[in-house]
């Protein structure tokens, strides 16, 4: 038991250190502005699923990608996002509880963010 509570806290550690993004100023190199924004994964932590929710300013085809720990992709499919206020459902399906890693990718940027499975 004081195993697996010390494993728990030193993922958590990592993840916070490895996997947190700082986005400062909210720039990607070579484009002055970021074409996705305010993105939300509610609620987090989830037991069955998640909405993931974000900004964009233009119509653009994104990859959506969910990834364990260790790097392994256990979920991915493209969209096409609208102007505005975007949603992206995600089930859980056979995900076993942990920490995943979800990503939003576009031609000039990849945004990632943790999510927690119950």
């Amino acid at each position: 038991m004081v195993k697996k509570l010390l494993l728990f806290i030193f993922l958590v550690i990592i993840s916070s250190t490895v996997f947190s993004q700082q986005q400062e100023g909210n720039t990607v190199v070579g484009d002055s502005t970021t074409v996705i924004k305010n993105i939300v994964a509610s609620p987090n932590p989830f037991s069955v699923t998640t909405k993931i929710k974000f900004y964009t300013d233009a119509v653009y085809e994104i990859e959506f990608s969910v990834k364990d720990l260790i790097g392994n992709i256990v979920y991915f499919k493209k969209y096409n996002t609208k102007i505005g206020f975007n949603t992206i459902s995600f089930y859980r399906d056979k995900l076993g509880s942990g920490i995943y890693i979800y990503s939003i990718k576009t031609n000039t940027e990849i945004i990632s963010k943790r999510i927690v499975v119950k």
